[in-house]
């Protein structure tokens, strides 16, 4: 029997309540799409939430699914992860491209080589860390990292002033947990 039939069938099981059959669908196509995603996003830690992301997207927008287009369903389902997968790298992409603002040369060393240099490892990797580490961390300790005052991250934030004490507090000790991992601990 042609698979495509069978997609068919399950999903107008589906789309009468039998919420059930859906597991059929996962099983028939779950390893194809972790393999698709893995393949996209190069991200393995990754790969298993963005397919439970698209089955749970496919199960809830499955009554859009129309047979009579003549689109498979595997074609339907590969399109809604590949567009999944965008957005993923795009977010990704954000992460990486986090950068500290410019600061001046320590006084008195702007002659030496030496001391630039490390500056600037310095700064590579705490950028590094910075674009591992979760939200909301991330944007919290940026904020104070540009000049922000608790109160200042507080009021822009919606937040009150122990919650984001809180959250520098812990974004300081996951940056120093991901430095040390890294080897560039000495820098918080």
């Amino acid at each position: 029997m042609d698979c495509t039939v069978e997609d068919l069938e399950i999903i107008k099981l589906v789309k009468n309540g039998d919420a059930g059959s859906f597991s059929v669908l996962v099983e028939r196509y779950h390893r194809n799409l972790l393999n698709f995603i893995y393949h996209t996003v190069h991200e393995k830690g990754i790969v298993e939430d963005i397919g439970q992301e698209v089955f749970l997207s496919v199960y809830q927008s499955i009554g859009n699914f129309d047979e009579k287009r003549g689109v498979p369903f595997s074609v339907w389902l590969f399109t809604i992860a590949r567009n999944r997968c965008i957005s993923e790298i795009r977010k990704m992409k954000k992460r990486k491209e986090i950068s500290l603002p410019e600061d001046e040369t320590i006084t008195g060393h702007e002659g030496n080589p030496g001391i630039l240099l490390e500056q600037k490892e310095r700064r590579k990797s705490l950028e590094a860390a910075l674009a591992v580490l979760d939200e909301p961390f991330r944007s919290t300790i940026l904020s104070s990292i540009e000049g922000m005052s608790i109160d200042e991250i507080s009021s822009r934030g919606k937040l009150p002033r122990n919650t984001v004490k809180t959250r520098l507090f812990r974004a300081r000790e996951k940056l120093k947990a991901i430095l040390n991992t890294h080897g560039g601990g000495g820098l918080l």
